[in-house]
């Protein structure tokens, strides 16, 4: 597993991590702040949908290269994970950072 995945375990892990469109919305309601990660294959609905909630709380969305095979299996989860929202300032830096080094990623607020 690569360092960025090896962050979103360990804010899994420390109960720092939302998983699921309707969840992470239902969280992005209530806080600021964070990351919200969507894996590449996530479909165009969920994806503009998380978007705009994105946009509107000013919490920016990374679109990774990751699959949702390989969210989900970062998390611990048996199933796909298409959108996770790192709720914590510290871990989802370091996610960013480690994934920004890949090259992986591109950003929407």
């Amino acid at each position: 597993m690569d360092k960025a995945l090896g962050y979103l375990g360990l804010a899994a892990r420390a109960g720092r991590l939302v998983v699921g469109a309707e969840d992470c919305a239902k969280a992005l309601r209530r806080s600021k702040g964070g990351l919200v990660v969507a894996a590449a294959d996530t479909g165009s609905s969920a994806l503009e949908q998380t978007g705009r909630l994105c946009a509107a709380r000013g919490v920016p969305l990374l679109d990774t290269a990751y699959t949702k095979r390989q969210l989900g299996r970062a998390v611990g989860r048996d199933g796909p994970v298409a959108v996770a929202y790192i709720c914590d300032e510290g871990l989802s830096g370091a996610f960013k950072a480690a994934v920004e080094t890949d090259g992986e990623q591109e950003e929407r607020v």
